[in-house]
Order: C-alpha cells, then structure tokens, then sequence
C-alpha cells in the first residue's frame, strides 16, 4: 500500500470518528437544555422483592422511609426480577405543563402513578405501559415512554413509578422536559439514529460489494456481523418495540434477546476470519470458538424463556471476546502494513465501547444512561476502520497481483522464448530421426520382401523335384509285389514325408506373406466348420499327430466372414505351439473344440503342455515375446502375435488361459455372420 492510500484511509476514518462527536455534541447540548428547566426533581428508589406491593403500600408512613435516594435520575439492576418502586418528587416556582419520560422503552411492565399536588383530594392518574403491554393511547410513546404531568407553583407534584422485568435487563431512566425541550431532545436523537441506521447500512452494502467482487469469508461474515449489530440496536433502542409487537406481549424480549445473541455469534465469527486466528493463534481461536457456541446456546436460551438467568454470561463473553480480539489485533501490527493498523484500531475502538455498555447495563458501576449508547457509536467505528483495513488489504493486494502478473508474463515470455527454440531444436531432431525411422522401415519392408521372395523361389525349386520323387515312388509302388507288405510301408512313409514337407513350404510362405506388406485380408461368407476342419487337417499332415476336431451341433450350420487363408495359418499356429510346448507323451492329447457363445463363433484348441507363468500371460500376444520356460523350444515369438492380428481383423478376439505345469488354452472368438446372404461353400 502507497503513502497516500493510507493517508486517504486515515481520514476517512477520522472524518467517521469526527461526524459521531459531533452528534454526540448535539444530544449532550439538548440534554443539558433538559437539565436546566426551571422545575426540580429529585429520585428515590425501593426494591419490592416479592413484587407485591400496592400504591397504597409505598405511599403508606411505613414504607416511605424505606425508599432511598439517589444521585441523579436513573437506575440500573442489571438481570433481576425484582420489582422496583421510583418515587419522583418535582418542585416548580410556577405552573407549567411538563413531561416525564422513562428510557428505554423495552422495559417489560410499567405503572405510573401522577398524584395530585402536595397530597391534594382526587384520584391519582395511572398510565399502563411497557413493552409487554400494547401501545398506550393516553400516554406518548415512542422511543421513549412520555407522561404528561400538570405542576402548580410553590407545589410538590409526587411521581410513583413501578418497574418489573420479567426476560431483560432492568433499567430505567426518568427524566423531566417541557415539550419543546422534548421536542428537541426528540429531533437530535432522531437525527444521532436516523445517521446512525443509515451509515450502517451504507457499510453493509459496501460489505456485500466488497464480498461479490472478493469471495474472502471475512466480507461475507463482517456483512452479518454489521446487519445483526443493526438488528441489536434496533431492538434496544426500541424500534422493535414500535415496529414489529405494537400489541405487547414477549415478543421484542425474544427479538432483542436472540439478535443479541446471535450478534455475538457473528461479530466473534467475524473477528476470527479478519484476524486468521485459526492460522495464526490457535488459544486465541479456541476462546473465539467457545464465544460462538456460547452465542449460539444464548439464542436458544432466550427462545425458551431462560434469558435472564443466561444474560450475565453474555456481558462476560462480550468482555472476554472484545478484549481477547483487541489484544490479537495488537499483536499482529506489521509496521509496514497500514490495514493492520487499522484493525487494531477498530477492535480497540470497539473494546472501550462494550466495556462503557457492558458496565452501565449490567449495573456494575452508576452510569448515565447516554453511557449504553457507546455500543453503538464503537460498532460503527469499528465497522468504518474494519471495511478501511479490508479495503486497503484489497488494494495491496490487488497491487501485488498486478505486479506478480506482470512479472508472471515476463517469465512467460522468457520461457515461451526459450520454448520456441527447444520446439525448433526437437523438430529438427525429430525430423533426423524420421528420417533414419523411414529408411529402417524401408529396409525392414525390403527385408521382408526378399524373404517372400526366397521362400516362393524355395517353394517353387523344391515343387518340381519333390513332384519328380513323388511319381517315381508311386511306380516303384506299383512293380512291388502285392505281397511285399514291408517295402510298401517303407513307400507309405516317404510319400508321408513328402507331404510333410509340402505343408511345410506352404505354411512358411503363407506365414512370410501375412507378416509382410501383403496383410490385406479378403473376407468372404463361409460355413466355418468346413473351414476349420481343413485347417486342422493340414496341421495334421503338418505336425505328423492325430487331432479330431469336436463340433458342437449349434456350431455345425454357423457362418463366418473370413478371409480362409488367414484363419487357416492362425489355428495352424496355435495347434503348432500346442505340440511344439507339449510332452512327447501328450501331443496326441491336444484337443480342437468348435462351438458358439452369444454371437461369436469360439475356436478352443487346448493341450497338455508346460503351461506359461501367469505374470507373463499379460504379455502372451505382443510381438517377439516368448514365456521365460520356453527358451531351449525353438520358436521367434511371432506365433500367437499373428494369431491376434488375425483375430482382430475379422473383428474378433484372443483368449488364453494357462496353468504353468498342467497345460493352455487359446480361444479364438469370431463374429457370426448375417444369415441372410448365401456363403460360399454351402452345402
């Protein structure tokens, strides 16, 4: 925060502290007006504890030297339901009308009594008032409770007041005004109030404002701290009692109970977000907790009638809380930082008040009744110096914010800068680097390509001798003699062993194929058991075993869309692997089942075999992997990824289920045709 935005906030705050004396100026101006009318008074006072005497009673010989006088007009009993008796004694050196006014007028019950003068004969005239009873019609009353009284010259006018409280505080002030002394006294008061309501509600909105533009909790819980002090002095003051209960009864002891105690709520609320006393003071924070629950309790209390007897808590926690808060906000004073001046001032501001209020309506020590006012000249200040401090913490940080954006954007620019240089830096690496990647894919694809080449040469140079081999064999075969049972064996075996090698050319070739460039499937509708059958007969004459393909009857009549010579060299592979990772004894123990699930054909090919570790199964179907137990087999690990491939291109899928000494299962899972087009190779 610059210089002059202290500057600015200081004044601001003594222009506010300035305005208040003034009016404070102006009432103490209109009170003494008051005091110096010509008639006298003098103020005597009697607790009637069981609260049954009758005017009879206290006028009576016996009872009048029980009334004590007292120093100036007003008493203060603080929480008690005795019943007190006021005897006012005015004197006049001339006739004149006059009026008698009690404050507050929040009292529960009222009686008075104006007797004629010097004991003449007549009635005397009784008004019924107080804030348990409607409003009177004979009596004026307003912010205060008026009496009209008639005085005669050289005469004593006797005056008997009865007070009662049944649920606050008893307190009552007499004072004696002629009516345009009232009248004025009326209008300054109504000017301290109407500034009073008016500038708290300006610091309410900016509270509000403040809160919409900044979420900071401390704006929101200061707005309800200002509205619930609004509603306190509302109801002290005792417009509650004018506005909302005309008629009377309980209902503005309740209100004026419960906003008090739910004020305190509030204002500690309030005062632990402003101070960050959960951060910074945890004992302090502890004492602010217990003051809210301790409100909180109060407002129930009061709901049920028990204000009184729980009332001298709430003077105590106001005490504890405001003095509490006052010490913490002392504190944390930063020299450097104006807002924390600010607060501190608001809370010792707001201290010295309570402690002027607390003190006169609890009766501790003989105060005016002007004394109780100092809640609401403190809670005003307090809420100006508050909204300066949350102000002035808005603008340095607002202030801060700027200038760590601005060194935020620096920083950005600096690092976008060096960013667009290591972009630049990474595309030519990366540039490099496709280009290797493209001439090892080339080479690889070439690679390829020249090994499908051999194999079609391999293929092709080896189908013209073997077919020589083979139709000497079979004229060798038809010169033996019928009975030469041995020498046909032996024929039989070579002519096996040609076939086998056949299939062998022809696998590797299809496999060489699949792997390279040409993997461009061609998918056609096929019934798929004659399909798999002539699969699992070509590894039959492959592996040289006995495999029976078992169908299930569902599955006998189904139809695929597959490209045949794929799915051939796939059930080639997993029947492959099946033998080729099975014990001698159990290769003719591999079984092929074919049957159907839901929608998809399900080819099962299982074994007997060494089994994977379940760890590694995750892993079965990528590219060039091989289970750790499989290492003295030979084999490149290409297998079942081709198998996948060939399972995914007819949109269908893998499963492998394997227990390491006992044997695998591979499922392949392929998608059953429409039925309703005709499949090449029906029946």
């Amino acid at each position: 925060m610059t210089q002059r935005q202290s500057r600015n906030a200081s004044a601001f705050a003594f222009a506010a502290i300035l305005i208040i004396l003034l009016l404070v100026a102006l009432h103490a101006k209109a009170e003494d007006a008051a005091s110096r009318a010509f008639p006298t008074m003098a103020v005597a006072v009697l607790k009637d504890r069981p609260g049954t005497m009758t005017l009879d009673d206290v006028r009576s010989e016996g009872v009048r030297k029980d009334f004590k006088s007292i120093s100036g007009s007003s008493i203060n009993f603080g929480y008690t339901r005795d019943t007190i008796w006021l005897r006012l004694d005015i004197r006049s050196t001339e006739s004149r009308e006059m009026l008698v006014s009690l404050t507050p007028n929040f009292v529960d019950l009222i009686d008075v009594y104006v007797l004629p003068p010097n004991g003449g004969a007549g009635a005397p005239v009784h008004y019924a008032m107080g804030d348990h009873r409607p409003l009177s019609d004979d009596a004026l009353s307003g912010l205060d409770n008026v009496v009209p009284i008639a005085l005669e010259a050289g005469q004593l006018t006797e005056v008997f007041v009865r007070a009662a409280a049944t649920n606050s505080v008893m307190t009552l002030q007499a004072s004696l005004y002629s009516p345009t002394d009232h009248t004025s006294r009326t209008s300054v008061s109504s000017l301290i109030f109407g500034w009073w309501f008016g500038g708290m509600t300006i610091l309410l909105i900016i509270q509000l404002v403040f809160f919409y533009y900044n979420r900071m909790p401390a704006f929101a819980l200061l707005a309800v701290s200002t509205f619930f002090a609004m509603m306190v002095y509302f109801g002290t003051l005792g417009l509650s009692r004018i506005f909302l209960f005309p008629s009377g009864g309980e209902g503005n002891d309740m209100f004026t109970a419960i906003v008090s105690w739910l004020g305190i709520s509030a204002s500690v609320l309030a005062a632990r977000s402003i101070l960050d006393v959960p951060g910074k003071a945890p004992w302090v924070d502890r004492i602010f907790i217990a003051g809210a629950l301790i409100g909180a309790a109060g407002g129930v209390l009061a709901l049920v009638g028990y204000n009184i007897e729980f009332g001298p808590f709430a003077h105590l926690t106001i005490v504890i809380v405001v003095l509490t808060g006052a010490v913490q906000s002392m504190r944390t004073i930063e020299p450097s930082d104006s807002s924390t001046k600010l607060r501190a001032a608001a809370f010792l501001v707001l201290a010295v008040g309570v402690l002027f209020t607390m003190a006169q309506r609890s009766g501790v020590v003989p105060l005016p009744d002007w004394v109780a006012h100092g809640y609401a000249a403190s809670t005003v200040m307090h809420s100006v110096l508050l909204t300066g401090a949350l102000a002035v913490y808005l603008r340095t940080s607002e202030v801060m914010s700027a200038r760590i954006t601005q060194e935020a954007l620096a920083m950005a620019r600096d690092a976008e800068g060096r960013a667009i240089g290591l972009v630049e830096e990474r595309t030519r690496d990366l540039a490099v680097a496709k280009s290797v990647a493209e001439e090892a894919l080339a080479a690889e694809l070439a690679s390829k390509e020249q090994q499908i080449r051999f194999m079609e040469v391999i293929s092709h140079q080896y189908r013209t001798p073997l077919a020589a081999v083979q139709t000497h064999i079979s004229n060798i075969g038809m010169s033996l003699p019928k009975d030469d049972a041995a020498n046909r064996r032996r024929l039989d075996r070579v002519r096996k062993g040609i076939a086998r090698l056949v299939e062998v050319l022809e696998v590797n070739l299809s496999r060489s194929r699949l792997q390279g460039s040409a993997f461009e499937p061609r998918l056609e509708r096929h019934l798929a058991v004659p399909l798999l059958e002539a699969a699992v007969a070509r590894a039959r004459d492959l592996l040289q075993i006995e495999l029976t393909c078992v169908v299930a009857p569902d599955a006998r009549h189904q139809i695929v869309e597959a490209d045949t010579d794929m799915l051939e060299i796939a059930v080639i592979n997993v029947l492959e692997n099946a033998a080729k990772f099975s014990h001698p004894a159990s290769k003719d123990a591999i079984s092929v089942g074919v049957s159907v699930t839901g929608d998809a054909l399900v080819i099962e090919i299982a074994d007997q075999g060494i089994g994977i570790p379940d760890g590694e199964l995750p892993r079965l179907l990528e590219p060039n992997f091989r289970a750790s137990n499989a290492t003295k087999v030979p084999g490149t690990g290409t297998g079942l990824s081709l198998v996948a491939r060939v399972a995914a291109t007819h949109r269908g899928k893998v499963e492998v289920r394997s227990t390491l000494g006992v044997g695998t299962t591979v499922r392949m899972l392929i998608p059953l045709a429409d039925r309703g087009r005709p499949s090449s190779g029906a029946a």
